[in-house]
């Protein structure tokens, strides 16, 4: 069985995700094993749920069109660090759709989402130590039920208090809380796979509330990025023939 491999992203009309992405792509087609057995690089390419030119669904069938006859299988990954609503709603519906048009000659078999999987959270779990003891985990957020419980986990195996850009607790309540209970240096570590423009807007918001109380000190910490270790990880991911969800 040859397999293709499609990384699915939210989509951004900031560039610097999508730039990010390419690179790790560029990253495992020389990684991965050639499908065929020959020297052939691995199809590897990208696809984005929101803000590209086609609704995901036909980027899907077109990926898997594109591949030719070569591959009778197409392996998704959801690059989303939570199960909110686009990871266990939209993504299934639109590969479903995208299943439809194909047919039966190329199945699609999609991934458990990037943030379920340990050696990635370990890899996050790196960026802790260079932050304050009193630090806050700031995620996306989601309002699904439950969707927001691996960062609370991820939070209390790290040492963190959870924060969320999109839900309450917001960074600012977490900010004033740490202050009321007397810190004096707080870290924000932003939990987003790479810089764009949601981790410039909590770079901001971070930088107002160090205006609003500059007897304490805030560290801002980067987002994941890339790096060897995430592009071996995913490798590991896309390499796995134990997938959790067929569609």
């Amino acid at each position: 069985m040859a397999d293709a491999f499609l990384l699915v992203s939210h989509g951004s009309r900031d560039p610097r995700p999508q730039i990010a992405i390419d690179r790790l792509v560029a990253q495992l087609r020389l990684q991965l094993p050639p499908a065929s057995g020959d020297s052939s690089p691995t199809s590897v390419a990208t696809a984005q749920l929101e803000l590209a030119d086609k609704p995901l669904h036909l980027q899907i069938s077109d990926f898997a069109h594109k591949c030719g006859d070569g591959i009778d299988r197409v392996v998704i990954l959801p690059l989303f660090l939570i199960p909110g609503v686009h990871v266990m709603e939209d993504i299934p519906t639109e590969v479903a759709l995208a299943q439809h048009e194909i047919g039966d000659k190329v199945k699609l078999k999609v991934t458990s989402f990037l943030g379920s999987d340990p050696d990635f959270t370990n890899l996050f779990a790196q960026n802790r130590s260079s932050l304050p003891s009193q630090s806050i985990i700031l995620s996306h957020g989601s309002r699904r039920s439950g969707s927001n419980e691996i960062v609370e986990r991820l939070a209390e195996r790290m040492d963190l208090v959870a924060a969320y850009w999109s839900v309450p607790p917001s960074l600012a309540d977490r900010v004033a809380a740490a202050i009321a209970a007397g810190a004096t240096e707080i870290g924000i570590l932003p939990y987003f796979l790479f810089p764009g423009g949601i981790t410039d807007a909590i770079a901001e918001s971070a930088a107002q509330l160090q205006q609003q109380y500059p007897q304490v000190r805030l560290v801002f910490g980067e987002s994941i990025g890339n790096s060897p270790a995430l592009v071996n990880t995913i490798g590991k991911i896309l390499g796995s023939i134990d997938f959790q969800k067929t569609i």
